[in-house]
């Protein structure tokens, strides 16, 4: 099966629900496969713009930068930083979320091969925060929204 239609996702920012303002982040705009997710300022920078493509339905996506074409990527291992890589339709860049653009809500984003969340490291309220994935801890770190 080849991707979805651009038409079939959406695009949107999406912001640590513990921080206030911050949002996902490619550090410094880089276009270069690995490079870290942090959060950040709001600077109107594409590397903050994030298209949600759906795969496999059930609010599965790969999550894709719009600044560099490549997808939200995690090595599977807690506490290790999220960062991203050309998107390759493997479990390591599927995303399952109830997220959705303008909802009032936040919610989780569970990664499909590992079973961990997307997730704020150690609670930081700091921008320049790195972007992990951990066990579900019900903690705000944890929740997204859509912004």
């Amino acid at each position: 099966a080849g991707p979805a239609s651009a038409s079939a996702g959406f695009t949107t920012h999406v912001t640590p629900n513990n921080t206030f303002a911050l949002l996902l982040d490619v550090s410094g705009g880089s276009t270069y496969p690995g490079a870290p997710v942090i959060d950040w300022y709001a600077n109107g920078g594409q590397n903050q713009n994030w298209l949600f493509m759906p795969v496999n339905g059930g609010n599965t996506y790969e999550i894709i930068n719009v600044n560099s074409n490549m997808c939200l990527t995690t090595d599977g291992v807690a506490g290790d930083q999220v960062y991203q890589e050309p998107c390759d339709e493997g479990t390591v860049q599927q995303w399952q979320t109830s997220l959705t653009p303008g909802s009032v809500y936040t919610y989780t984003i569970k990664n499909i091969y590992s079973g961990l969340y997307l997730d704020v490291n150690g609670d930081s309220p700091w921008a320049g925060a790195s972007i992990d994935t951990w066990t579900y801890n019900g903690g705000q770190n944890q929740y997204f929204g859509a912004v």
